[in-house]
């Protein structure tokens, strides 16, 4: 076990929101900067607007911006040059690989992957990739924080999207190509899926959860990596992304 460390967390989406709860449950001290709260402030430099929430002692970042890729790139760049090279960078690989990110820094060996997807409460694993530069040290520090969260850090190859997010955001886009050719309605496919596959939910109820746009990340992404037609996201999965939309009206309690 490690003590309580200071906590930087960044991001955008539900993934950040959850981690942020995991990270405070765990016991460690958090300070957040969450994209999805700020959109509607001013226009400030990414720079700037980091600075004013730096002023804390930090042990360890967590980045989980997803939806843009820009803002990832401005996120790790500016940290990078903010903050302290033995700092540990924790980087959702799911947009771009650890080692991509790492090639942004001036301290590559401060960046680690990891790849989990929403709701983290049902997660016992997360899977920690190291980059290509990741220092020995790095790599143990990120290894002992995921399982002070509870979570067992399951080593995998560096790779865009890891392996759960790679393989469920394709299930969400062929049931979103379904969906859009008429096959069966959002209720019946997800039905399908969850009796004939044991999964917990269905793909498009889980497309909820993790955010629509971010999914639509997650497979652009992919399709940017690997350069494959599988990963092209369905028309329908767009729109909704650009519209803000859901499969489902939200719950309310």
């Amino acid at each position: 076990m490690i003590s309580p460390l200071n906590v930087f967390l960044i991001g955008d989406g539900p993934l950040a929101k959850e981690l942020a709860e995991l990270i405070r449950s765990a016991g460690h001290t958090l300070a957040t900067f969450l994209l999805d709260e700020i959109e509607h402030e001013p226009p400030t430099e990414m720079g700037a607007a980091l600075e004013e929430r730096l002023g804390v002692k930090i042990d360890i970042v967590v980045e989980a911006v997803i939806a843009e890729p820009t803002e990832k790139w401005d996120a790790i760049t500016e940290l990078d040059r903010l903050l302290d090279p033995e700092i540990p960078f924790l980087t959702a690989a799911l947009n771009a690989s650890a080692t991509e990110v790492a090639s942004w820094c001036h301290a590559p060996d401060r960046v680690v992957g990891f790849a989990m997807l929403p709701p983290c409460a049902d997660a016992t694993v997360v899977e920690f990739m190291p980059a290509l530069q990741s220092g020995e040290r790095v790599i143990e520090v990120a290894r002992a924080f995921w399982q002070s969260l509870g979570r067992t850090p399951v080593q995998i190859a560096d790779s865009v999207g890891g392996v759960l997010p790679r393989v469920l955001c394709n299930l969400i886009n062929e049931a979103a190509f379904a969906l859009m050719e008429d096959v069966a309605a959002p209720e019946d496919i997800d039905l399908a899926m969850q009796l004939g596959t044991n999964y917990p939910r269905g793909p498009l109820a889980w497309a909820d959860i993790i955010r629509i746009e971010q999914v639509v990340a997650i497979l652009e992404a992919l399709g940017d990596e690997f350069g494959a037609e599988q990963y092209r996201p369905a028309p329908l999965l767009r729109q909704y992304a650009r519209a803000g939309k859901r499969f489902y009206p939200p719950i309310v309690p």
